[in-house]
């Protein structure tokens, strides 16, 4: 018989973690891109960061070549559609769940108002979708879909993140958070 009940900070330490970047529509400097990795770290086990870009614009190549010191796969649209990068942010994470085990939690960093449909889809599977995106380019259908507190504007990134750094770098702080009963 197990005598130590996993808690809830435990198990949502263990579940895995997506992030998918349009970065055709969303830039972030590299402070805010480091507390978006940290917000996604504190949420699970981040098995999955991709950048969405066209390397037929530079200041979206240099992007991509920042963010993949934090972790990120660059992934290449070189397609002239205005939405390509959308298209193929919508296929690989579908794709997401052709695998076992697959992500209990989405985390997309979105610049428009095309991915209701992907939404609608992962939520019907049962899995946590967090939005990050600037309010005003948001609809209004798209935010009641993953609910106020799983859409958050990127320009809050620094007061939603406050102190979070600290405590994924202090591995000892988050086992007391953890399980309490250790200590």
């Amino acid at each position: 018989m197990d005598t130590h009940p996993i808690t809830a900070k435990q198990k949502s330490q263990s579940e895995r973690v997506a992030m998918l970047w349009d970065g055709q529509n969303v830039y972030l400097k590299q402070k805010e891109a480091e507390l978006l990795v940290d917000f996604a770290k504190s949420k699970g086990r981040l098995d999955c960061q991709n950048f969405y870009y066209n390397s037929q614009h530079k200041n979206q190549v240099d992007n991509k070549n920042r963010l993949q010191k934090l972790g990120f796969q660059g992934i290449d649209v070189p397609d002239p559609d205005k939405n390509s990068a959308d298209k193929q942010l919508v296929f690989d994470c579908s794709k997401l769940f052709a695998n076992k085990p697959s992500p209990k939690i989405i985390i997309l960093v979105l610049g428009d108002r095309d991915f209701a449909g992907l939404i609608t889809f992962l939520i019907g599977l049962g899995i946590t979708v967090i939005v990050f995106a600037r309010r005003d380019s948001a609809s209004k259908k798209l935010i009641k879909l993953v609910g106020e507190n799983n859409f958050h504007d990127v320009d809050e990134l620094s007061s939603l993140c406050a102190g979070l750094k600290a405590k994924l770098n202090n591995p000892k702080q988050l086992s007391i958070e953890t399980n309490p009963l250790s200590a």
